[in-house]
Order: structure tokens, then C-alpha cells, then sequence
């Protein structure tokens, strides 16, 4: 069995269209969603935003409904200056940014205390399933599932497809200068978010493989005004249909 999370529910609305519904249950005041879908057994949850509630969130989907591997997808903010809005980028390495518990001798800047780890690596095979389900959903399917006029309205012709770190936190970063700052801490940075890293611990912990997959909704230096709902509704809601669609069909 599969776990789906997501931080919005307008980030699975078209996962849970697709879902064959078998059971639901709230736990924890989260409505898990096990049923069939593409073919495969899964459940889905919303996980709300921030670490605490994605940590929780993946600690029930593991403990509970005992899922084998974790997918979570949604949006996140670039990083990269090379990343535009409608890109995709999937994890290979996930850290916590607004971990420091430096000051205690020998601890560094991002390691998790008592874990000894500051970057939690995704699972390869679900690295390769996703960049190549990416890859197939934008050559393929995107101009088929996405209105053209929400494509040109953000100025989305051909999304770029790359792997490399996310960092998550709990503080929306709405700041260049911030956002330079973690570039030059953690080195390959390209996207930013706040759920991400806690939900690649929990699996860490638990050995449970993982990946996490985010579509840019806004440029490092947020020189796009853009109306950010409509982005998850239209744009981001297709995406992870489609790059899920695609894993579980090669899985």
C-alpha cells in the first residue's frame, strides 16, 4: 500500500476525483482515504500545512494503514534563480532549515539532534519512477489536462524537470534576501517549503521509502505576482495527478 500526502486539499482534489473509495477514516482530525487508484491499493490524506502536522500525518499513515513507501506532493517556492513558476522538482536530499541547535558543542547548523543527520535522501527508485513520470506527464499529457489559458496566464510553455535538495520550515519565506542566505548554506538548494523534510524523517525513522514531489508556485525572488489558489486549482492539482498517475503505472 501506497501513502498520498499532500499540505492542501486543493493539491489532491483530482487524486481523490480518481480515487475507487473503499474506506475513510478520521484519526487525529484527518481524514485518511484508502481505496484503488490507477490500479493500486493507497490511501490519501491531507496533511495541513508545517512540519508537526505532516510528522503527524506520516506517522499515522505508516503505524496505522501500515503503507510500504510515502509520496508527497504539492507546491513550493524556488530557490534556484534558474527555476520559473510551473517547474517541477523532485527530491533527492530534504533538511530542515530552521533546525540550529548549533550553539550546544558539537552539534552543526540543520543536524537533528540525537539522529546525527542534517539530509534525509529520498528513495532512488521513486527518484527515477518520478522524474521520468514528470518527464512523460509534460511531453505527454500537459496541454491535454491544463487549460491553455491558465498555461499562459503563468507563462508555462515547457516545465523544467530537475532532482536535487528541498528544504523545509515552518516559516513561509517570502524574502530574497533569506532565500540567498539558505542558497549559500546549503549548497544545490532548489526549492523551498513546509513539510517535506519532517515527513523524510518520520521515514527515515521507520525506514519507509520516500520521495517528495513540488511544482515552483513562486521565483526566488518573487518578482512574479501571481494569484497562488488558482495555481494549486488549475495548475499544481493536474501535476500531481498526472506524475502519480505515471508512478503507479510503473510500479
Amino acid at each position: 500500500m501506497i501513502g498520498i500526502m499532500s499540505a492542501m486539499d486543493e493539491e489532491i482534489a483530482v487524486l481523490i476525483e480518481r480515487l475507487d473509495l473503499k474506506e475513510k477514516k478520521i484519526i487525529a482530525n484527518r481524514e485518511y482515504m484508502r481505496g484503488i487508484l490507477y490500479g493500486h491499493e493507497v490511501v490519501l490524506s491531507l496533511s495541513r500545512w508545517g512540519k508537526v502536522a505532516a510528522s503527524q500525518t506520516a506517522t499515522t499513515l505508516i503505524t496505522v494503514f501500515n503503507v510500504e513507501k510515502i509520496i508527497f506532493t504539492g507546491v513550493a517556492g524556488g530557490a534556484d534563480p534558474s527555476l520559473n513558476i510551473g517547474d517541477i522538482v523532485i527530491s533527492t536530499e530534504l533538511v530542515q532549515h530552521d533546525v540550529d541547535a548549533s550553539p550546544i558543542p558539537p552539534l552543526k547548523r540543520f543536524e537533528i539532534p540525537l539522529i546525527g543527520i542534517s539530509h534525509f535522501k529520498a528513495d532512488e527508485s521513486l527518484i527515477e519512477k518520478a522524474m521520468a513520470s514528470a518527464q512523460a506527464y509534460v511531453t505527454n499529457h500537459l496541454y491535454e489536462e491544463v487549460d491553455h489559458g491558465y498555461l499562459k496566464e503563468y507563462s508555462i510553455t515547457t516545465p523544467k524537470i530537475v532532482k536535487g535538495l528541498i528544504a523545509s520550515g515552518d516559516l513561509f519565506i517570502a524574502d530574497a534576501k533569506k532565500i540567498h542566505e539558505l542558497r549559500h548554506a546549503l549548497p544545490g538548494l532548489q526549492c523551498i517549503e513546509m513539510e517535506g523534510a519532517a515527513v523524510a524523517q518520520v521515514c527515515y525513522e521507520h525506514d519507509i521509502p520516500f520521495v517528495v514531489i513540488r511544482a515552483i508556485s513562486d521565483k526566488s525572488d518573487h518578482s512574479a505576482v501571481m494569484d497562488f489558489p488558482k495555481f494549486v486549482k488549475y495548475i499544481d492539482a493536474h501535476y500531481s495527478n498526472g506524475i502519480i498517475r505515471g508512478i503507479l503505472a510503473n510500479s
